[in-house]
């Protein structure tokens, strides 16, 4: 492998790319930051987790891009997404009942658990109704089939998908934090987002030694290595299953 594709990795990558994005949003200043932006000032920024493992012994385990705390205890989950090869709002609905598992303690009732935000931004419309922000609204059908605004049905869970194909264009703060998202260069910078913008500096400027490793040839030949051994895991799982089923006959 060609290791000259590695140099200056930092400065070649955008905040889209969830390597990237995992390590500048640690800093739980630039953390705020985006969640002000998306969600309001109503949002005091606790902690803040890259790369949080929820791990599952007998099911799918998840890595959570970036897991927020607050001061209302009310989790905020922000996940980054270039391509589209999966589902993305089923991927929303397994992290959930993931995070659900973690927040009520035994004996507390279900009305204790915490609301819970997931904000999911990806490249592409891949809703494709030609909008920016889709909010997931929660309603009931009547019995002619017509949805109604009057009659929310609220289980605590709130859904934000916002994609970078179709641009605000409206000068907002928004607007301006998405184009800093999709192309993260000086031109896009806005003091509106200060704290992105120096969390994203300091990344590129070496300091981070988690960025490093992101940007080094090891980590692309670990993952590699990786894949290599799940193709052969799930190799051997087949020609078990084979085995089997000819020693049936």
């Amino acid at each position: 492998m060609n290791e000259t594709i590695f140099e200056n990795l930092p400065q070649k990558m955008n905040l889209i790319s969830d390597l990237f994005s995992r390590v500048v949003f640690r800093d739980k200043e630039a953390c705020q930051d985006l969640v002000k932006i998306i969600l309001g000032e109503g949002y005091e920024v606790t902690g803040v987790t890259s790369q949080y493992d929820i791990t599952n012994l007998q099911f799918r385990s998840v890595v959570l891009d970036i897991l927020a705390e607050t001061a209302g205890e009310e989790p905020i989950h922000v996940e980054f997404q270039i391509s589209d090869d999966d589902d993305h709002m089923r991927r929303v609905r397994y992290c959930n009942g993931s995070i659900d598992t973690h927040l009520l303690q035994k004996g507390k009732a279900y009305k204790e658990l915490p609301d819970v935000y997931h904000i999911y931004i990806t490249m592409n419309d891949f809703i494709g109704g030609g909008q920016t922000v889709y909010e997931i609204f929660r309603t009931v059908r009547d019995r002619e089939g017509t949805y109604s605004t009057q009659y929310p049905v609220e289980n605590g869970v709130h859904e934000l998908y916002i994609n970078l194909e179709i641009p605000l264009d409206d000068g907002s703060e928004l607007d301006h934090l998405l184009r800093y998202i999709k192309e993260t260069t000086e031109e896009n910078e806005d003091a509106c987002f200060g704290h992105i913008v120096k969390s994203v500096k300091e990344c590129r400027e070496g300091e981070d030694e988690i960025m490093k490793y992101y940007s080094s040839h090891e980590f692309f030949e670990e993952g590699k290595k990786k894949e290599e051994r799940k193709e052969k895991k799930e190799y051997r799982i087949a020609l078990s299953k084979r085995c089997c089923l000819w020693g049936s006959h």
